[in-house]
């Protein structure tokens, strides 16, 4: 996996139906459209690949160009 935008991630959490949970310090909290799953995403202009990979995880439809 390879580093993408932050705003690339929300845009795509966002068209799954995930919401954010709170906002609190450097970090958003993110949650499932049906509340069992969270993620905690950092404000940064880019998501390391670690934090790429675990959205991957739990959403495995993630586009392809994030590989």
């Amino acid at each position: 996996m390879k580093a993408i935008k932050t705003k690339e991630a929300v845009k795509f959490l966002k068209s799954k139906g995930w919401s954010i949970k709170r906002s609190n310090g450097p970090h958003d909290v993110w949650v499932s459209p049906d509340g069992k799953q969270v993620l905690a995403l950092p404000r940064h202009t880019e998501c390391a690949p670690g934090i790429v990979r675990q959205i991957a995880k739990l959403l495995p439809d993630t586009p392809r160009n994030w590989n």
